[in-house]
Order: C-alpha cells, then sequence, then structure tokens
C-alpha cells in the first residue's frame, strides 16, 4: 500500500503537528491515515519474518509517541521516520545466532525497491541500548525489525521503565527530571529550616536518580562484554558466573523500581525517599 501523502505533505504535517499547542481535527485525521497506511505494510512485513521462522511482536507508533517525537525532533522528523512501523524478535542465542538471524531477514528483502539498511546499536549503542535494528522498505515504505539476544532484551525492558520513573530523558543521555517545583511548591509556609531540610531530601533523592541512571548504562556495558566473550569462547566458566552476577543486578533493579513513584506524579513530598 502506497503513503496516502507525498514527502512534502507529510513534512508539513508534522510542522504544523509540532507548532500546534492542540492538534486540529484535521491534522489528526490525516496523521491516522498515514499510520493506516504503515500499519498495512507492517501486516505484510509480518507475514514475510514469519516465513522465516521468527515470532516478532508488532507496533505502530501511537499519536502520543508520535506528538512526543516531533517535539524533541522537529517536524521534519515525520517524513524520514523510520520506526513508525516496527517488530521485534527476541532470540534465544548469542550474537552469532542475532547475526544469522539478521542476515536472513535481510536476504528475505532482498527484492523490494529500496535496499534494506542494517544498523547495529551493538557497536553504535545510545545509552546503554544495544540491539541490530533491520530497515526493510516492502511498497517502499520503511518498517524497523528490531532483533534483540535475550539478555538486550532484558535490558532494555528495564531501562525503559526506568525512564517512565525518573525521566524519559535518559534514553537520549539527559539527566533525571527535576521535580523541585513540586517541592518549592510544598513548602509555601515553611520554616527555612523545614525547607532546607525538604531540599535536602530533594537533592538526595535526584542525585540517586543519577546513579540509577549511570548503573543502568555500566549494566549494559557489562552485557555487551559478556556477549562478546561469549562468542569467543574464552574463559567459560567466569563468564557464566559473571552472568549470574547480571541476573542478580536486574532483579535488584526490577526490586528498587518496584517501590519507586513516578516523577511526573510527584505532586506532594509523600514518595520524596521512594
Amino acid at each position: 500500500m502506497a503513503l496516502p501523502f507525498s514527502k512534502s505533505q507529510i513534512t508539513r504535517l508534522g510542522e504544523r503537528l509540532v507548532k500546534a499547542s492542540e492538534p486540529s481535527d484535521e491534522d489528526l485525521t490525516a496523521l491516522s491515515e498515514l499510520l493506516l497506511a504503515y500499519d498495512d505494510t507492517l501486516d505484510s512485513a509480518l507475514g514475510v519474518v514469519r516465513s522465516l521462522g521468527f515470532d516478532p511482536t508488532s507496533r505502530v507508533k501511537n499519536t502520543g509517541t508520535i506528538l512526543e517525537k516531533l517535539a524533541r525532533h522537529g517536524g521534519s522528523w515525520l517524513k524520514s521516520i523510520q520506526d513508525l512501523a516496527g517488530m521485534r524478535i527476541v532470540l534465544d542465542g548469542d550474537r552469532a545466532v542475532q547475526d544469522e538471524a539478521v542476515r536472513a531477514i535481510a536476504l528475505a528483502f532482498d527484492s523490494a525497491e529500496r535496499e534494506t539498511k542494517v544498523i547495529d546499536r551493538r557497536a553504535q549503542p545510545s545509552q546503554g541500548y544495544r540491539a541490530v535494528h533491520v530497515i526493510v522498505y516492502p511498497d517502499g515504505i520503511p518498517v524497523e525489525v528490531q532483533v534483540r539476544t535475550q539478555w538486550q532484551h532484558e535490558w532494555a525492558d528495564m531501562f525503559e521503565k526506568l525512564a517512565d520513573l525518573i525521566g524519559r530523558g535518559i534514553r537520549y543521555g539527559e539527566p533525571p527530571a527535576h521535580w523541585w517545583d513540586a517541592v518549592a511548591h510544598a513548602t509555601d509556609g515553611k520554616t527555612p529550616k523545614q525547607a532546607a531540610v525538604f531540599r535536602e531530601l530533594y537533592d538526595a533523592s535526584y542525585r540517586w536518580h543519577e546513579a540509577l541512571a549511570k548503573s543502568a548504562v555500566a549494566l549494559s556495558d557489562l552485557i555487551d562484554a559478556l556477549e562478546d566473550a561469549e562468542v569467543s569462547g574464552v574463559g567459560k566458566t567466569e563468564v557464566q558466573e559473571l552472568w549470574d552476577d547480571v541476573r542478580e543486578d536486574l532483579a535488584e533493579f526490577r526490586e528498587r523500581m518496584s517501590g519507586m513513584t513516578p516523577v511526573s506524579d510527584r505532586g506532594d513530598l509523600g514518595s520524596v525517599g521512594s
């Protein structure tokens, strides 16, 4: 299925969406039409990938996510986005299995009108995120196929949940979100000493959030090193012991996050120490 709009029309749509404080009904309808075209193409691509023996999950980005991305990247992003439609494959195997899966997917789409693009985020990670993205072009429309090992997937799932709790910007290397404004408002009418205590609590909590984000990226680096060692076959016993450590670290992250309140929900000071 062809896209319902030209690239210039999609660019103008993106620019209108990013500039408007409240998108018009007409622009939201146009965006829905665009997403329907991506959805049809995604269904076609899913059939091809499933025929290879993979069991992917899939999604077309929703309106809220697109508007968030437009606010970050600008209106012209809409015409060049490669992951409006995407699927994810989580493999039961190491990087050698991952490389073979990437080759099989690329080969399956080699007759498409545009050449398949492979983005190896193992070599160029983004804030700890590692995977291999295969961009295929059925009907000339990009569909992103994320190919992950189980460890890459478990880390990415953990980090996504952490970002929901301490600030979505950490996925782009930004610091955790600040919530001092809520604290400052709650200290209205407090004595200077009381306000100082609240500020100290805030500072300690914020430093903890920073440490969590850095620790998560460091854990991804350890996973990367272990996956490299696993493929090389060096020190198999030692590698297994370190995998046990990674498993424990991931469990510890999940336990910590289970008691946290998202920064966006901190309208009072009841969650300062969480």
